[in-house]
């Protein structure tokens, strides 16, 4: 609602009772073929502003179903412009920034599929399988990257360990960014003869063991780094000219990391 008045000194000092901020439900995207469906992700798309795209798909492995995306519009919130069915559950998905027809889909066995929306058809124009690349676990999260000036690339990332770089340009090609491994803090050994060469090595920490990825993001300031969340709690910076080690580790978390932004006011 538009505002008319002067502003408070707590409102210009950011200090506003919290009571006395409310939200307002516009509608409601639901209908008969969502019913009963789980909401696992959406996007916006980026060239057509006012098309929503909602993938529906189960998180528990004993309740696999199949995955439903529909696209809703701001125009019409009763009905959804265009729905397709998936073989399994819907996990992540995102429109391309560069053109707004083409949605990746990932989901639950991981597979990345391609959808071209201006045909509307029912398949996958493109779709990983075990020869080219496919995740061996639920792809968590998906985004289209400009690494290349013009050129948008799929970044996926999967509990399988793996953060892959995916092009369309000559059908679906994949390369791995990253393996994520565990990193473990070494335990302390009791003090031998050579205390001080122990103590250092202590102080470090080994890598050993397969990390489950769950979320990442790519910093504003340069396309090549990148953070990622992991199912153990642990947040790696990344870059892509890396691909055996981390530029740095966060830890702090005990649980998983379900999501992870780049603040876009502090680089």
């Amino acid at each position: 609602e538009e505002y008319e008045g002067e502003l408070t000194e707590e409102e210009e000092e950011g200090e506003v009772d919290p009571s006395a901020i409310r939200m307002e439900q516009l509608w409601v995207f639901k209908c008969d073929i969502t019913a009963g469906r789980n909401v696992s992700c959406l996007g916006w798309n980026k060239v057509r502003k006012d098309m929503l795209a909602v993938g529906y798909g189960q998180f528990e492995f004993g309740k696999q179903k199949e995955g439903l995306v529909a696209f809703w519009s701001l125009k019409n919130p009763t009905y959804p412009l265009w729905h397709f069915k998936t073989v399994c559950g819907v996990t992540a998905l995102d429109f391309s920034s560069k053109n707004g027809n083409i949605l990746a889909v990932g989901m639950y066995d991981g597979t990345v599929a391609i959808y071209d929306v201006m045909t509307r058809q029912q398949t996958a124009a493109m779709e990983s399988n075990h020869s080219n690349g496919k995740h061996s676990d639920p792809v968590w999260k998906m985004r289209w990257v400009e690494q290349v000036p013009d050129v948008d690339r799929l970044v996926t990332i999967s509990t399988d360990g793996r953060i892959s770089l995916w092009s369309i340009t000559k059908g679906l090609e994949f390369s791995d960014l990253m393996k994520l491994k565990r990193v473990v803090p070494k335990q302390p050994a009791p003090p031998p003869a050579g205390a001080a060469v122990a103590a250092n090595m202590n102080t470090e920490a080994f890598i050993s063991r397969r990390a489950s990825g769950m979320s990442f993001d790519f910093s504003s300031r340069d396309a090549r780094i990148y953070i990622a969340g992991t199912e153990d709690g642990p947040i790696h910076k990344c870059s892509t000219s890396y691909s055996e080690q981390y530029l740095e580790t966060y830890v702090g978390h005990k649980g998983p990391v379900y999501n992870i932004q780049w603040s876009p006011f502090r680089p």
